[in-house]
């Protein structure tokens, strides 16, 4: 079910999960996000295993991926969706149940207020219920991606966001995986966007992550790398 918006609305914002391997999480965020909200929801499942169906979604805007891509590369395919439908702004949420969809209202009523900004869900990061090499990982690369764009970053690593989507430049990132997230910060900087955040609660619920710490910080590694030369 795609819903092409015709008549340009000032603000049209739509909902965009990326998952990979996290089916029955999801139907339970997608019953969650229909009892708060009826902003459309666009899925796309990147190359699952798990069993996922299309039917098993109703009223969503479903894209799939063949086979698994990453993170970020389900993300830039969403985010393109939803401009291409004209959609004005994209609230992302992780479909493993880390972020709690009470929190829709204040990212709407943020971004409508700020409809230029990239607006950022701030997670606190010294909370006990964060495993400690999450909290190490999220602490240290919040800290250089602040450095290096200039600006107070608070948390360089939560996936919970609303994208204003006049600019696709903001998500054209070489990253496909988890450091997609990070690469968007530096696209802020050098596209001149501003950030606004919007505190989130930490859950953390034993759901099983497809992160790698080691590889994935040796990759974030790379990614701040290449921020100096893209």
């Amino acid at each position: 079910m795609e819903n092409k918006q015709t008549n340009k609305p000032a603000f049209q914002p739509i909902i965009l999960i990326p998952v990979y391997n996290g089916r029955d999480s999801l139907y339970t965020l997608n019953k969650q996000i229909a009892s708060i909200t009826d902003l459309p929801v666009i899925v796309v499942n990147d190359g699952s295993t798990d069993g996922l169906m299309e039917n098993d979604l109703q009223g969503v805007i479903y894209l799939k991926h063949d086979e698994n891509r990453g993170k970020g590369a389900a993300l830039k395919t969403g985010l393109q969706r939803a401009k291409s439908l004209g959609y004005t702004h994209c609230i992302t949420l992780d479909a493993d149940g880390q972020h709690d969809p009470q929190f829709l209202p204040k990212f709407i009523n943020l971004q409508k207020s700020y409809p230029d900004r990239l607006v950022v869900g701030a997670r606190d990061l010294s909370d006990p219920s964060m495993p400690f090499h999450r909290k190490l990982s999220n602490n240290i690369t919040s800290l250089m991606v602040s450095l290096r764009i200039g600006a107070p970053v608070l948390d360089a690593q939560v996936g919970y966001r609303s994208y204003p989507l006049k600019d696709s430049r903001l998500w054209e990132s070489i990253e496909d995986g988890f450091q997609f997230e990070s690469d968007v910060f530096f696209k802020v900087s050098k596209l001149n966007y501003k950030l606004a955040w919007q505190p989130v609660s930490v859950i953390y619920n034993g759901a099983s992550s497809n992160m790698e710490p080691v590889w994935d910080t040796l990759r974030f590694v790379r990614t701040y790398f290449r921020s100096f030369m893209c």
